[in-house]
């Protein structure tokens, strides 16, 4: 099993919480493979990584410096952000080529249970499987999606990097930001949506189950994001939030689950498995949000409960 990070030196110690989350519940698999894409991450925290993983017999890890790649995106953002996830448009070079499948992860997801069958499953010859995400007509019209055209997050993806390398999906990734002048909202996964246009395998909604879930009433979802396309239903819904694989902690109107003020029902979850890691004990970081999307959080929260 081939996993796939991309992490800065802020976001690896999530990066940790999620690989111990992925052997605490995966021991029957014979091999895990980590690699992480390295976006400047610090050689102690480096150190804690690797020994992080000692205590696993199945597991091994491997890092790919991100340097060289960064240099070839001609990005013109309109704020500043880590370029970590942007890494994961090189994938199909970066792997070694013998290296024919990965499971992309963000750092900000929590392994539940088994992930044999996610990592098993048939994407029917297209090189890329998500979970469908609910985003407004206005998002998908950015990159050139229509607004009845399933949109994806790409927090969890499923690629196959011999359909990925024979599509030229990485080639075709920076012709698209090219296009836009370096400019694509919701940025790397506007590119793979963009690029894709619908021609990915969609999964269930158990592999990534998103903040969103918990914190807004499906009637609630549908009217914030005035979404047209066919969604999973409210069984399919209900159904992965009771039995989650894959946790996704994205700040929907709540904060992370290593900061202040988080309401998502299941953030010990995160903070349980932290106390697994060399980061035990870690105090919870100040709330980053400014002022006014806390008021909206607050708002958002209140009324979803009506």
């Amino acid at each position: 099993m081939n996993i796939l990070f991309s992490s800065d030196e802020n976001y690896a110690r999530h990066m940790g919480v999620a690989m111990v989350s992925i052997l605490q519940h995966n021991g029957d698999v014979e091999k895990i493979h980590f690699f992480v894409i390295n976006n400047r991450i610090l050689p102690s925290t480096i150190e804690k990584l690797e020994s992080l993983i000692q205590g696993y017999k199945n597991a091994d890890l491997f890092f790919i410096p991100f340097e060289s790649y960064e240099k070839r995106l001609c990005l013109n953002l309109a704020w500043p952000i880590s370029l970590s996830s942007y890494a994961r448009l090189f994938v199909g070079e970066m792997l070694p080529d013998e290296v024919e499948k990965v499971l992309y992860l963000d750092c900000d997801v929590v392994v539940c249970s088994s992930i044999d069958s996610l990592w098993k499953t048939n994407l029917n010859g297209k090189c890329l499987g998500a979970i469908q995400d609910m985003v407004p007509s206005k998002t998908k019209a950015s990159v050139g999606l229509l607004p009845e055209d399933p949109y994806f997050n790409a927090g969890v993806l499923l690629i196959d990097l011999l359909q990925w390398r024979q599509q030229g999906i990485g080639v075709s990734c920076m012709e698209f930001i090219a296009d836009r002048d370096g400019c694509v909202t919701h940025h790397d996964q506007g590119v793979l949506n963009g690029v894709l246009k619908g021609q990915w395998e969609r999964l269930p909604l158990k592999y990534n189950v998103m903040t969103i879930h918990y914190m807004m009433k499906a009637s609630k979802r549908q009217s914030f994001y005035q979404d047209s396309s066919v969604f999973y239903t409210e069984d399919e819904i209900i159904d992965a939030k009771n039995n989650p694989v894959i946790l996704h902690y994205t700040p929907s109107f709540t904060t992370h689950p290593w900061e202040q003020n988080c309401r998502h029902p299941l953030r010990r979850i995160y903070s349980n498995i932290l106390d697994m890691t060399p980061w035990k004990n870690a105090p919870l970081e100040k709330e980053k949000n400014p002022w006014y999307v806390k008021i909206l959080n607050y708002y958002y929260r209140f009324i979803s409960l009506f």
